[in-house]
């Protein structure tokens, strides 16, 4: 029932497709180029797709494939990229026929764009994305059980239900594409997942599944990867540069840098940490149920990577930098499309990038005087204004989530989980050490912060991303409010102390190669050839004594042998040793976390389905009408016949409807045989269908989940019922769907 991935091969080639065709395209036309036009293209992407489905709901178009040839996608996509090349075009060849006094080309590239990465450099940092891909994907699959296995996170059947909504509707739009999942209420949410999901092929419950593998396996280390590429260019500007890596004799044999040069010409360093990507597991842990949440979070890295390219200090030619910043404010429009809550995200990580690089222009402005003074308080008024009018226009759903009532955590846990990279939801193995290395890194990094001053400001913002996780575990103060556009959940903030952490763990590698690396042997290397060579002349038939070196060959033992050869490849050292120290960066946790939603008798609080119930659901459509309208309790399963069977239900997601007859009837509907009111909003519904499952709710793995809300959902008395299909749905339970005819 839950299929083969094989099967689902033309949906994950579809949704490759769609995650990084568009907007790579879109990104070549605003002049990036190399990985970090790859890393941004999902955030872009989103940037094209937001604006669009407003747009398409507007004119009353239908959200299908077509949007992306003929609609709204296309026109809002080929808007931005003719944008690109209008920016980008002119400032290329016209400058110098102009006799502008701007920068030559060249000499903007270098600054704007990190120098080309060498072959070398690129090899290793398409095997490091490969192997952070690989070592996700696989335990993913595993874990997911099937490409048809639905999610059994109480958020998940939420967005499962609004992609399939989507798809019957075609309305994909935030503001109000979504009313049916409210009883017809339009309120804002963001859709950007649920938008991309929905023109997949496929199932909803396949697509959603192809959307977390990829979005795990192949645009979060991509994205880490543009965003440590941007980062190591500026601050250890010769990492990966074409033409710096040793250079080859006639013989072949390389220059003096080697392999593993202590310049990090040979882009070593980047790709270590790219492949740290992979070890990681807050990301992967949201993608098990707050899915466009997950999604901002998992094209963030490649926003960050365009903030980072913005804000490079130096003086530019005005259209240049325009044109940096405008795809920059893109990705992180493309960010805020996936999930609101994203702004704080990028005020977190993105906001000390872009004040460390703010602060010296907007000083020397200042000491202008006069207009231009005029000019930035102005500008901070119009500001200020602008994100006041937007806090008012968000305000329910602000004030919804700073009120979130959430108990107090322990902080000794959270700093654990932190140094561990231990998920900070449900209870998963103890995998100890966990991932000690990455924090070991990270703590290095910050230590030689002082060396590249571009990581001082990411210090900051994993200290400030640390901070707020404390905030959230601390006790009911004041202070823990700051926690509160994060619903004060711990698992939501850790990704971004994830990030700096990762973007830290890689200066911590360079400074690592360059205090015990081979640049410090290749000196003594040098010694010893001179010392060889001088032997050599002494004795032209080499039958001389040997010089130093030789007597250093001869004594050195296998141990020795093995820390010279650490010593002169740290970076690959250092990666081996993080694949032991967390096995296999922890595919079998990784597979667990998978497993914690998808198989029944390991789902955390309770499975909603279980043993043959799945099957029932999926032949639904079948014994039913094709206008039936099914009433039953949500968190027994029930909710996915409209997402998995495609028939329809009252209540096609956990939570508590909004006032009103929904709400009513699911604290009334045990009373049918008494109160008409009953059966008199059953009949306008069109309901009289019944599911049930008699499984019992107690909450606990390998248990059923207990029911948010509405307990006489599971009270209606079954004379008033007739059986219509039943299968057994685990755990000694039976699920039934039944005929209502008591009205």
């Amino acid at each position: 029932m839950n299929g083969s991935w094989w099967s689902a091969l033309p949906t994950v080639l579809a949704c490759a497709a769609l995650l990084l065709g568009p907007g790579w395209l879109l990104a070549r036309s605003w002049g990036l180029r190399g990985v970090s036009a790859l890393g941004a293209a999902p955030a872009l992407l989103l940037a094209a797709v937001g604006p669009a489905t407003v747009l398409a709901h507007a004119v009353g178009e239908r959200w299908d494939r077509a949007v992306l040839t003929t609609g709204a996608a296309a026109w809002c996509w080929a808007a931005l990229v003719l944008l690109g090349l209008a920016l980008v075009r002119p400032w290329r060849s016209r400058s110098r026929a102009a006799g502008e006094k701007v920068a030559s080309e060249a000499a903007t590239r270098t600054l704007l764009d990190a120098t080309p990465l060498s072959a070398r450099a690129r090899r290793r940092l398409t095997c490091a994305v490969l192997l952070a891909g690989l070592l996700t994907a696989v335990p993913v699959i595993i874990g997911t059980h099937g490409p048809e296995s639905p999610a059994q996170a109480s958020d998940a059947v939420f967005h499962l239900s609004a992609t399939a909504f989507v798809r019957a509707e075609g309305d994909a739009s935030p503001l109000g594409g979504l009313a049916s999942l409210y009883d017809g209420h339009a309120v804002y949410y963001p859709t950007g997942w649920h938008a991309l999901t929905a023109l997949l092929p496929g199932s909803v419950v396949a697509g959603a599944n192809v959307m977390v593998l990829l979005l795990a396996a192949l645009v979060w280390p991509l994205g880490v990867a543009a965003l440590l590429r941007e980062v190591t260019a500026r601050s250890l500007p010769d990492a990966g540069a074409e033409g710096t890596d040793g250079a080859e004799g006639a013989d072949g044999a390389e220059g003096a840098d080697g392999a593993d040069g202590a310049d990090g010409a040979d882009g070593a360093v980047l790709a270590v940490g790219t492949a740290l990507s992979g070890s990681v597991i807050g990301v992967l842990l949201l993608l098990t149920s707050t899915w466009p949440y997950a999604l901002s979070l998992a094209v963030l890295p490649g926003a960050l990577a365009l903030v980072v390219r913005a804000a490079t200090a130096g003086r530019v030619g005005a259209l240049a930098r325009t044109t940096a910043l405008g795809v920059g404010a893109l990705a992180c429009l493309g960010v805020l499309v996936a999930h609101g809550a994203a702004v704080f995200n990028l005020l977190v990580l993105a906001g000390p990038v872009a004040l460390a690089a703010g602060t010296a222009p907007l000083r020397r402005a200042w000491g202008r005087g006069g207009a231009a003074r005029a000019s930035m308080l102005t500008a901070a008024v119009a500001g200020v204004l602008l994100v006041v009018a937007g806090a008012w226009v968000m305000r329910v759903p602000l004030l919804s989530v700073l009120r979130y009532p959430r108990g107090g955590a322990n902080m000794a846990e959270t700093l654990w989980a932190v140094v561990s990279d231990h998920p900070l939801l449900a209870t998963f193995t103890p995998w100890v050490p966990g991932n000690l290395l990455l924090a070991v890194l990270a703590v290095l990094g910050a230590v030689a912060a002082w060396r590249a001053p571009g990581s001082r400001r990411w210090v900051v913002a994993t200290g400030i991303a640390l901070a707020l996780l404390l905030l959230a575990s601390g006790p009911a103060w004041p202070l823990r409010g700051l926690a509160g556009p994060w619903y004060t959940q711990r698992a939501r903030i850790m990704p971004l102390a994830t990030i700096g952490m990762l973007v830290l763990a890689t200066f911590g590698v360079a400074e690592a190669r360059r205090r015990w690396g081979s640049a410090a042997g290749a000196a003594a290397r040098g010694a010893g050839a001179a010392g060889a060579g001088a032997g050599a002349g002494g004795d032209a038939d080499g039958a001389g004594a040997p010089g130093a070196g030789g007597r250093a060959s001869r004594g050195r033992g296998p141990a020795t042998g093995l820390r010279a050869l650490a010593r002169h490849h740290v970076p690959a050292t250092i990666l081996l040793a993080s694949l032991v120290l967390a096995p296999a960066w922890r595919a079998p946790l990784k597979a667990e976390v998978l497993q914690a939603v998808h198989v029944p008798d390991r789902v955390s609080y309770g499975a909603m389905l279980g043993g043959e119930e799945l099957a029932l659901i999926g032949r639904a459509a079948s014994r039913l009408p094709a206008d039936a309208v099914v009433v039953g309790d949500p968190s027994n399963g029930s909710a996915y016949l409209w997402s998995v069977g495609g028939v329809e239900v009252l209540y096609p997601s956990r939570p508590k409807p909004p006032e009103g007859d929904l709400r009513w009837l699911g604290e009334h509907l045990d009373e049918i045989g008494t109160n008409p009111r009953v059966c008199e909003i059953l009949r306008e519904r069109g309901a009289l269908y019944y599911y049930s499952d008699d499984v019992v709710q107690d909450g606990t793995t390998g248990g059923g989940r207990q029911a948010l809300w509405g307990e006489p959902l599971d009270r209606l008395p079954q004379r008033y019922l007739e059986r219509i299909d039943s299968a057994s749905s685990g755990r000694g339970g039976t699920a039934t769907l039944w005929r209502i005819t008591g009205c």
